[in-house]
């Protein structure tokens, strides 16, 4: 039995989705039932903490873009034989920073990747340096503290910093 979508995700990706111009994924999608219920609710992307197969299965056969989670070069490969061209490394800094993501360019030069993992905004810019870095993925611009406080201001300030940081 698949776990269910955290929260009301499924409303939230109905009602993101209907907005024009907004690229709505999905994330922390672990099976291939999620993905399939994200996409019917208006995901354009699947992002995964993990490779499963069968959820990269699912996501190509719905038409829908997928990144799976990888932490090594075998995960990598195993990536790029199931269709993958756009890798989640995670956790990012727990694995090495942008030593590992580099490291792991090296032998695949066409991958794209998204780190994501305990990234700050202060590790932003040098993540985002890297030619291989298509986005950069972190939890610090709205973190649950922030949601259950309702502290939008302060997401609002923390979202418009990472913005400026992006751009530089």
């Amino acid at each position: 039995m698949a776990r269910p979508m955290t929260g009301d995700a499924e409303g939230v990706l109905k009602t993101m989705a209907a907005h024009a111009g907004l690229a709505v994924g999905a994330g922390t999608v672990l099976t291939p039932e999620q993905a399939e219920r994200a996409a019917a609710a208006g995901a354009r992307f699947v992002v995964s903490p993990g490779l499963d197969e069968e959820v990269v299965a699912k996501c190509r056969e719905l038409g829908v873009p997928v990144v799976p989670g990888i932490a090594t070069a075998t995960e990598l490969m195993r990536a790029l034989k199931a269709g993958v061209d756009t890798a989640k490394l995670f956790p990012a800094e727990p694995l090495g920073g942008v030593r590992t993501l580099q490291a792991l360019a090296a032998p695949f030069p066409r991958v794209r990747s998204v780190p994501t993992g305990e990234i700050g905004a202060s590790r932003l810019a040098a993540y985002l340096a890297h030619p291989s870095v298509l986005a950069v993925g972190g939890s610090w611009m709205a973190a649950a503290d922030h949601l259950r406080r309702g502290a939008y201001e302060e997401i609002r300030r923390l979202t418009a910093d990472a913005v400026e940081r992006s751009m530089t």
